[in-house]
């Protein structure tokens, strides 16, 4: 399998900033975390899911609970609803990808990870690389969906794809599903540039650029830098 990423690229070369630079004051997918991200050069790995009414909005729970206390699933609600919640206890609410996309307008790369949501809302394949036709600056998509990278495939063959893989245990998904994402079975399907691996375990052989997700202590760093990988990073300063 052939990569399009080039030795120079972004993607191999510089540590992405996990749901952007956030911290203890900056909430993750949140618009300080974002500005806090490119005032430091650091591309931004952001996630994209859909509302009840099929707006594209960046978050990465299935569960707004942990994020913004209240249980309720962003997919069943309405973008207005939606749009009533705040991040970590701040003053930031959930932007859409489209409010995303004209705040960084090219100053960082962007690495788009797409959420299955367990009980996929249809069309957000099309509806993210849609909002991606305009945009001017540098970016990938992902997942860890390989039937939704394959869709991005066929609706954009010339976007950079990355497929992710790892982080799941046995008996958290039925078996094949287990080894399709521990072992990235369906390829195939995806065709993937790059592969982004949970950084705990690497049970595959590739030649693909890779990337280990989430580096978030010295000793992780060290072990991915070590195998020539790039990081996707956290509350560590790589």
């Amino acid at each position: 399998m052939k990569t399009r990423v080039k030795p120079d690229s972004w993607l191999i070369n510089r540590p992405i900033a996990h749901r952007g630079l956030h911290n203890d004051i900056y909430g993750e997918n949140s618009i300080s975390a974002y500005r806090n991200a490119i005032d430091n050069g650091y591309p931004i790995e952001m996630d994209v899911q859909l509302t009840k009414d099929g707006e594209v909005v960046c978050f990465h729970d299935d569960n707004a609970k942990r994020v913004c206390g209240v249980d309720a699933n962003i997919r069943d609600m309405t973008l207005k609803e939606v749009r009533a919640l705040k991040i970590c206890g701040t003053s930031d609410g959930i932007m859409t990808f489209n409010e995303f996309l004209k705040f960084v307008d090219g100053r960082v790369p962007v690495l788009v990870e797409i959420k299955q949501q367990h009980v996929k809302n249809s069309g957000i394949e099309a509806k993210t690389v849609m909002l991606l036709d305009g945009y001017k600056g540098e970016f990938a998509i992902q997942s860890f969906d390989p039937r939704i990278m394959r869709n991005i495939r066929l609706l954009r063959p010339q976007f950079l794809r990355g497929q992710l893989g790892g982080g799941v245990r046995k008996g958290d998904l039925p078996f094949v599903q287990y080894l399709a994402v521990r072992k990235l079975l369906l390829n195939f399907l995806s065709k993937p540039d790059f592969i982004n691996y949970c950084i705990e375990e690497f049970p595959i052989k590739t030649k693909l650029p890779v990337m280990r997700w989430t580096i978030n202590t010295e000793e992780k760093k060290a072990r991915a830098m070590a195998a020539g990988h790039n990081i996707v990073f956290e509350k560590i300063n790589p």
